[in-house]
């Protein structure tokens, strides 16, 4: 029978990638990406650190590359933008979205943890999340979608940038304190139940009331 050793040694270059971005994203979940070294990323995958370096040039590449890969395996699927393009259902649009991001990070929480070691130590995580390398980008979709409400005359107007960032932080919040309760202890209700409050206070922020048409 095959050892361990000789199963990882005759992986391909392409499973041999994948694998290092893989426990990648593991050990700086755990340590951060200022904290993880190299070598135990190395150590870790049973290989040597000089083979990393012959799939990334340098340590900055592979958190690059291990985010991209994260966020396209949690991606806001293609027919999911078709459906929330075409819709005129605030109430719907908003909680579709806010369930995915909320289930997505469930699923891996390395998410979470990520961006949380990002936000401290200032960095890679939300700049990627900005970048053309996740397609698409949540945040694009829901201002785009503000706008065209507000071009519409049902929306307020205001800076749909803004107010898409504020709805995101605002379900990230809630999957923060979730995981490490950040704010306090956990809310003791259902994602569904804070989702729905959530879209209740948002939407009516910014739908115009009759008395502003």
């Amino acid at each position: 029978m095959r050892s361990e050793k000789q199963d990882r040694e005759r992986l391909s270059g392409e499973n041999r990638k994948a694998q290092i971005i893989d426990i990648a994203l593991t050990i700086f979940a755990q340590k951060g990406f200022a904290g993880t070294r190299t070598r135990e990323i190395a150590e870790a995958a049973g290989i040597s650190e000089t083979l990393i370096f012959q799939h990334f040039k340098t340590k900055d590449e592979l958190i690059r590359a291990a985010l991209a890969k994260l966020f396209h395996a949690h991606p806001v699927s293609g027919e999911l933008v078709k459906q929330l393009k075409k819709t005129d259902d605030d109430a719907g649009f908003f909680r579709t979205l806010a369930l995915h991001f909320i289930k997505h990070n469930r699923e891996d929480p390395r998410i979470m943890k990520l961006a949380i070691f990002s936000s401290i130590e200032g960095g890679h995580f939300w700049e990627l999340t900005r970048s053309d390398e996740t397609e698409p980008l949540m945040i694009t979709l829901i201002t785009d979608y503000i706008q065209k409400r507000i071009n519409e005359g049902v929306f307020v107007k205001t800076n749909a940038g803004i107010a898409a960032r504020l709805f995101i932080d605002a379900v990230f919040m809630h999957i923060a304190d979730k995981s490490v309760a950040i704010t306090g202890p956990p809310l003791p209700f259902s994602d569904d139940k804070v989702v729905e409050t959530l879209i209740e206070i948002f939407i009516g922020g910014l739908k115009k009331s009759k008395a502003r048409q």
